[in-house]
């Protein structure tokens, strides 16, 4: 099933990842998650952790309306935004009714990133389980990601590369 893609929403969690004088807990770093597949032609892995309170693997839910975000980095050892794979989904009544994939390149979450936004991509949800505050999320995802090269350009996919990605991770629950 394709997705409408919602521009930006995947700019604040890789932004607050960014702020200097954020801290984090202590704990060691506990892999909660992977996306692997090919990148460019390029086979690639991102581990998708978790330190104390603070998770890259997190669902919100608000009845028929679900919101899963993934952060995937590179190096299980640093947290860094540079090559680092962000997917935000939307399940309404266990539908993807919308997503949102990041890219970035540079050194920070904006451009020149490779994105969802113009893009060419199908995202395949395979399970979505809950169990107390955690729920186990596994899917994938294909096609042609878009390059942004300024947040004044629109992405384009003359410039895109191809990903194939399967991701399995397990989410905590955010409540507000």
């Amino acid at each position: 099933m394709r997705g409408r893609a919602i521009p930006l929403t995947w700019l604040l969690p890789l932004a607050l990842l960014a702020l200097p004088g954020v801290s984090v807990a202590q704990e060691e770093p506990e892999i909660v998650g992977t996306m692997s597949g090919l990148l460019d032609d390029q086979a690639h892995e991102w581990f998708i952790l978790s330190q104390g309170a603070d998770s890259n693997a997190t669902y919100t839910d608000a009845g028929d309306r679900i919101v899963i975000d993934l952060v995937g980095f590179s190096d299980p050892d640093h947290w860094r935004v540079r090559d680092s794979l962000s997917l935000s989904i939307t399940l309404i009544e266990g539908e993807v009714a919308a997503f949102d994939v990041l890219h970035p390149i540079g050194g920070t979450a904006k451009p020149p990133v490779f994105t969802s936004d113009n893009a060419d991509l199908l995202l395949v949800i395979d399970s979505f389980d809950v169990e107390g505050n955690k729920a186990h999320v596994s899917g994938r995802l294909e096609g042609s990601l878009a390059m942004q090269r300024s947040l004044e350009e629109a992405a384009t996919l003359e410039e895109g590369v191809l990903i194939s990605v399967e991701f399995d991770a397990e989410a905590s629950r955010i409540e507000y």
